[in-house]
């Protein structure tokens, strides 16, 4: 806030604290699907770990960085699963492109969470999402903090026979 020297500043949340806690699950806890996904069995289980640090700013997905990932790759049909843990000690927000996927674990707690194409993944949590692969092509899946994408924080989930 920019003010004249001595100026009597108003608080215009009272309810607002000096600190915050830090984002976590709470919220994605209560949140639930309006149209889940219907219930069928997995077939392809996509493991996802996120890593790197903030020393060498290096950001990985499965220990491999943009623009040479580890291809999640998908059939047509099938449910997926991607089971993304944190491995690091940032928060990512993974963002899906081609696809909304329902939030289906939180830490290995099963719930039947929202549908996006968006979730966040705090520090050393695991997220779990499922999705029905239903839009062929190559997709991104990358960190929406975009400098961690640009750092290596980025593949892709391709369908077979997409260039």
């Amino acid at each position: 806030v920019l003010a004249t020297p001595g100026a009597k500043i108003g608080i215009y949340a009272p309810h607002a604290t000096a600190t915050a806690p830090a984002v976590g699950l709470s919220l994605e806890r209560r949140l639930t699907a309006i149209h889940g996904l219907a219930v069928r069995p997995v077939d392809n289980h996509l493991p996802v770990e996120l890593g790197g640090d903030m020393s060498g700013y290096s950001w990985s997905i499965n220990g491999k960085t943009w623009p040479d990932p580890d291809v999640l790759m998908v059939r047509s049909g099938q449910r997926v699963m991607i089971d993304m843990v944190n491995q690091s000690m940032m928060s990512h927000p993974m963002h899906l492109h081609g696809h909304s996927f329902q939030v289906v674990a939180l830490n290995g707690v099963a719930m039947r969470g929202a549908r996006r194409d968006t979730v966040l993944v705090p520090p050393m949590a695991r997220v779990t999402v499922a999705l029905d692969a239903d839009n062929p092509g190559r997709w991104a899946l990358h960190c929406h903090n975009l400098y961690h994408m640009m750092a290596g924080m980025m593949t892709e989930m391709r369908y077979p026979d997409i260039i």
